[in-house]
């Protein structure tokens, strides 16, 4: 393997394309300082991969593009490829030539290629990885970096070593491994307080969800058995409201029978009330005419003597108002004069306040601003004192605050000291970081991309996987569905095949005449009939109480029945003989089946044997069938008479117009439908079982197909969990990388907004410190004026002080005045307003009393002319006579209609209490049967409300065996036993199961992650091994070769090289013993510096011997060395026929040993040239040296 050519483009000050190829053997680069030469080792290095812009000797890694020129635009890359021969395969890649690229944007953006092909840093780095050509091996010396080799520390010479030994590789992947350690470690830590925290709660989620499941088998005992003693409270009260029922009819026939005879006696007592009423009318007449006679009678006879009475004692009383009018006037006239009096006096004191009330308002006036001014005073002295007060703080903190400033400005300086120091140091770490983290974006980017590509597979796999579980639950569900349905479809046929043979519904005397076989009988008519589907309302309604009618053959039949249904007490119920039974049918005709709505006859309307159709044209043969009620109304007013219309909703219209609907409650339809559902139902699970076994077929293929998915899906979520657990690591350094970046990058802009700050700060402290010192030499002036000023104002505030106590006395005076005033004042107004009131009185008693005189006048006038109205009165005595007769005939037949009325009454009353007897007793009826339907509602709403299952679904769970008191009993204890278990929360059975699962998915992977950390450390121990064998071999063959090489470069003398720590010898420093000829054993640093420079080439070319490169390049490394020390350093370079070396240098002892030149100038300021020249065609090396 050797270098064939390096091209540049845009590098530095290689601003057009060069290409340099190199030949076997020493190549040697000359030219003026400051031409470029070492730009060519810059650009070596770099394309390999150095990340340290301070080493390229730049800023940032930027300062590599061409920057531009006076007459010349700057580059927006640069670019650098070197091509390697790699025929000898010593590289491992599959190529005879590698070409390695690497090109930077100013945008910071960097690109690397390997043959053109997109790569990291790190597939470069690991590609030339142990070959001894890498940026910190021993192939590439810098220009003055030859002498740090035995300059540095001691444990900083190992790199040069570990290259040698090529243990650098081993190195990396022990330190990634390293690194996966801890990253594991810190997922095992996560996974941990994971299953710790899973660990707490599952212990509780078992019980829970174990109370839960026992929960559930209670509740499901509990509603069983509460079912089936709902459904045994149904059934009893059904068979109450029968008997109920029989007697309500019977009463309520009695009742109204009652109210007729009622009515009728109602009628007569209304006709004997209204001849009493009239009788009681004309005797109120007649004894109303009979008063006003004799009033009239009474008033002739005493009218004359009256008159003369009154007449004198009117005379009196004229007299005595007229004198109390006099003295009246006279009590007026007095009061009037003391008023005028008082009046004046008034004036007087009212004109006497105004002039007191002025002068008070003018001292008032005249003390408020005296008080006005002395508070101003007073407050301008407080404003003075406070201003001088303040005065005196600012002076003392603007001396306080300069003093500071002055402390602050020193402190600012060594702060800025410090920043400058810390921006040097963290520049340095941010170059080097920024490659590493690119180089784990890159590692990250290629696992985010296996990691896709898992994921779509797993996801398509999934997708297929759940697809398939969804279908297998489906197919689950939907076969125990089909097993729960054949389970109920069963029970249901059973069930109503054992309600058939067991006559439920029926009432108890159909039971019995049916269980007991007795002779003759046919049925029930429910049995004997088919109803079509929809009109099952309109026939039960139709036939009402006759569906439990039994069919039977003749009389003697029906009577045999009834006899035993009365010795055994069984109930009562209607036989239908057909030997005897007569058929009802009025025919429809042809309008009325024409009619709209018109469904049909009853018999119409059902399917049944021939041999019954008598008793069922008895039945329905009087029934039409119509649609809605609407129509049912309209052709009941249309039809002949005897038709009763029944709608499909079950509202019935009678012959006689009388209309009965509303909402229908009974249960009995189910009657009809019993025998057409049996065979309904077997159909069903025929059809039911047929589907469920395809639906097992299926499952069964589902099943299979999920194994195998399974299995495949397991292998790929290990896949990605590997995956993820590198990723994780990936993403953890890439967190810490950015983590640090982003530190130093606030840091920075922290530490440069700091020092801005700093700068302007000082500035500003700076600028306050002169503005302070001249506002205290003004505060010093302003504080003697304030002082002299204040002095002033207290000199005028004492004046104003006894000027408001002068003015106080005065307000007082007249204050005093105005009161005295103001009470007389007061005093004068009281007495008006008393003179005013008995004025007031005197006047209205003058009115009263001239009015009294004026009615008097009145009075006595009409006295004097009055006359009799003419009547004599033996006239008047006639008429009174003739009314008295009159009244007592009245008396005597009103006597005689009121002793019938009672009577009537009487009998009327005894009939009402009769009703009111039967009312109550048939309320008491209506009660129980209206407790019973609504208990009846309460147990059906009960069976919805607690177990959401209705009446008919109930039936399915009905035990045929049942025991009601030992039912109760059990309940009562299945729910004290689900009251102990207290809060149950059903939702834990799923939520255990999860956390179960999740569990167990982590543990699992608690279990995988350990199996690699054990894995990892193994790893580690082996490559420890590994190393320590590779190093301990190379260590000694170099050690052997620098004593070597040593004698023969200084020509005797001796040299040895040393680990620190025998013990470690992977981590300790290595130390280099060197003793020249002639001279003692001393240390490095003692030596001269060519000495140094020997010593590290005489250690380069030992690791050289050991373990030779392809390429060496070595800048200026004999710049330190005499004309003696270059010909032994350029001769020994001929010891290696199989090392390409690359010489940047000014010697020409060295230039003589080269097998080509190459010039580098600079024709164009700051743009390099390259010019090669071949020894055969060798110039003047003088000439050149002298040029140089």
């Amino acid at each position: 393997m050797y270098f064939k050519r390096i091209d540049m483009h845009g590098f530095k000050s290689f601003a057009e394309p060069v290409s340099i190829e190199f030949n076997h053997g020493i190549t040697c680069i000359v030219g003026p300082n400051g031409s470029g030469k070492s730009n060519i080792s810059d650009a070596l290095r770099w394309v390999l991969g150095e990340q340290s812009p301070k080493t390229l000797r730049g800023g940032k890694m930027e300062d590599v593009i061409f920057a531009g020129t006076a007459s010349r635009k700057s580059r927006g890359m640069a670019e650098v490829v070197l091509v390697i021969d790699n025929s000898t395969g010593i590289l491992p890649i599959d190529y005879s030539e590698v070409a390695i690229t690497r090109r930077v944007f100013r945008s910071g953006e960097s690109e690397y290629y390997i043959n053109n092909n997109p790569c990291r840093l790190k597939d470069i780095r690991e590609l030339i990885m142990d070959t001894g050509i890498g940026v910190d091996g021993y192939s590439l010396i810098g220009q003055g970096k030859i002498a740090d080799i035995v300059s540095n520390k001691p444990e900083s010479r190992r790199e040069i070593f570990e290259e040698a030994a090529g243990i650098v590789k081993y190195r990396s992947k022990k330190a990634e491994a390293e690194r996966k350690l801890d990253a594991t470690s810190g997922n095992l830590d996560r996974v941990d307080d994971i299953v710790g925290e899973i660990e707490g709660r599952i212990g509780g989620l078992e019980e829970d969800s174990r109370k839960a499941k026992e929960y559930l088998e209670l509740r499901d005992s509990y509603k069983e058995l509460e079912i089936n003693i709902t459904l045994k409270n149904i059934e009893n009260l059904e068979l109450k409201n029968e008997y109920l029922k029989d007697d309500i009819t019977q009463l309520t026939s009695r009742i109204e029978d009652l109210k007729e005879e009622r009515i009728r006696l109602d009628r007569d007592l209304s006709d004997s009330q209204t001849k009493s009423q009239e009788l009681e009318r004309l005797h109120n007449e007649a004894r109303d005419k009979l008063i006003r006679s004799m009033e009239e009678i009474n008033l002739l006879v005493n009218e004359g003597k009256l008159k003369e009475e009154k007449r004198a004692s009117m005379e009196k009383e004229e007299a005595r108002l007229k004198d109390e009018l006099a003295s009246l006037a006279q009590k007026l006239e007095k009061e009037q004069s003391n008023l005028e009096e008082l009046s004046q006096t008034k004036g007087e004191m009212d004109r006497r306040m105004a002039q007191l009330d002025q002068q008070l308002a003018e001292k008032t006036d005249t003390y408020a601003r005296l008080i006005a001014d002395q508070a101003a005073m007073a407050a301008q002295i407080d404003r003075g004192k406070d201003n001088l007060f303040q005065l005196h703080g600012n002076m003392s903190e603007k001396k306080s605050e300069i003093h500071s400033l002055e402390s602050l400005k020193s402190a600012l300086d060594r702060r800025k000291g410090q920043l400058l120091s810390e921006q040097d140091s963290a520049d340095d770490q941010n170059d080097g970081m920024l490659e590493i983290q690119r180089e784990a974006l890159q590692e990250r980017d290629q696992l985010k991309d296996r990691l896709v590509q898992l994921r779509a597979e797993g996801a398509a796999l999934k997708q297929a996987h759940q697809a398939d579980r969804q279908r297998e639950q489906e197919l689950t569900r939907k076969t125990e569905d089909f097993r729960l349905s054949m389970g109920q479809l069963s029970a249901r046929k059973k069930t109503i095949e054992e309600m058939e043979s067991n006559y439920e519904g029926y009432n108890s005397a159909v039971k019995y005449v049916m269980k007991n076989g007795f002779s003759g009988v046919h049925g029930v008519v429910a049995d004997l009939i088919q109803v079509p589907p929809g009109f099952e309302i309109a026939v039960e309604t139709a036939l009402g109480a006759a569906m439990q009618n039994i069919v039977c053959q003749s009389d003697q039949d029906a009577q045999a029945i009834i006899r035993s249904l009365k010795e055994n007490k069984a109930g009562r119920l209607t036989l239908l003989p057909l030997q005897s039974i007569r058929s009802s049918t009025p025919s429809a005709d042809n309008r009325l089946r024409q009619a709209s709505g018109f469904l049909g006859l009853g018999t119409e309307c059902i399917e049944f044997d021939d041999k019954y159709r008598k008793v069922m044209e008895y039945l329905l043969g009087r029934v039409a069938v119509v649609d809605d009620l609407a129509n049912a109304v309209k052709l009941s007013k249309q039809a002949s008479g005897g038709l009763r219309f029944v709608t499909l909703e079950g509202d019935v219209i009678n012959s006689g117009g009388a209309i009965t609907g509303g909402t229908y409650r009974n249960n009995t339809a189910n009657l009809l439908e019993r025998k057409g559902e049996v065979t309904a139902l077997q159909e069903k699970l025929d059809k039911t079982d047929a589907e469920r076994k395809r639906l097992l077929a299926e499952l069964a293929d589902i099943k299979q197909r999920i194994t195998t998915d399974s299995q495949r899906l397991q292998k790929l979520e290990k896949e990605y969990r590997d995956g993820e657990m590198e990723l994780l690591s990936a993403e953890n350094r890439i967190s810490v990388f950015e983590g640090n970046l982003r530190n130093l990058e606030e840091g920075g802009s922290k530490r440069q907004r700091e020092l801005e700050s700093i700068h302007s700060e000082e500035a500003s402290a700076d600028e306050m410190i002169a503005k302070l010192s001249q506002e205290l030499q003004q505060g010093e002036a302003r504080l003697k004026e304030q002082e002299a000023a204040i002095e002033e104002q207290v000199a005028a505030l004492e004046q104003f002080r006894q000027q408001v106590e002068t003015g106080s006395e005065s307000i007082t005076k007249a204050r005093i005045e105005a009161t005295a005033c103001e009470r007389e004042k007061a005093s004068v107004d009281s007495l008006v307003e008393r003179i005013q009131l008995s004025m007031e009185e005197v006047r209205r008693e003058q009115t009263g009393r001239q009015a009294a005189l004026e009615k008097l006048l009145e009075e006595r006038e009409l006295l004097l002319h009055g006359s009799s109205d003419g009547v004599s009165l033996k006239e008047k005595e006639e008429a009174r006579a003739s009314l008295e007769e009159y009244i007592e005939e009245l008396t005597q037949e009103r006597s005689q209609l009121n002793r019938a009325l009672s009577e009537k009454t009487a009998s009327r009353n005894s009939l009402e209490e009769t009703i009111s007897a039967c009312q109550s007793q048939k309320y008491e009826l209506d009660i129980k049967e209206a407790k019973n339907e609504t208990q009846l509602d309460s147990y059906k709403n009960k069976l919805w409300d607690e177990f959401e299952v209705s009446y008919l679904q109930a039936i399915d769970f009905k035990k045929k065996e049942f025991n009601m008191n030992e039912a109760v009993k059990i309940s009562r204890e299945v729910k004290t036993r689900i009251k102990a278990l207290g809060e149950v929360n059903v939702g834990s059975i799923k939520e255990y199961e999860t956390v179960r699962e999740r569990y167990e998915f982590l543990s699992e992977q608690r279990a995988d992650i350990l199996r690699a950390m054990d894995s990892l450390k193994q790893i580690i121990e082996d490559m420890d091994k590994t190393i320590r064998s590779r190093f301990k071999e190379s260590f000694d063959l170099i050690v052997e070769n620098f004593e070597a090489v040593f004698q023969e470069l200084f020509g005797g003398g001796q040299a040895m090289l040393r680990l620190e720590d025998e013990t470690k010898p992977l981590d300790c420093g290595i130390e280099i013993i060197a003793q020249p000829p002639g001279k003692k054993l001393q240390n490095l640093n003692l030596m001269s510096g060519g000495e140094k420079t020997m010593t590290a080439i005489a250690l380069m070319f030992a690791v050289l011997k050991a373990k030779p490169t392809p390429f060496c390049i070595l800048d200026e490394v004999e710049a330190a060395l005499d004309d003696a020390n270059i010909e032994r350093f350029a001769g020994y370079l001929k010891h290696f026929n199989n090392i390409q070396f690359a010489l940047v240098t000014h010697q020409k002892a060295t230039m003589e040993h080269a097998d080509v030149l190459y010039g580098v100038t600079m024709p164009e300021q700051g743009i390099s040239r390259v010019l090669s020249l071949k020894l055969g065609d060798r110039i003047d090396l003088e000439e050149e040296a002298k040029a140089i």
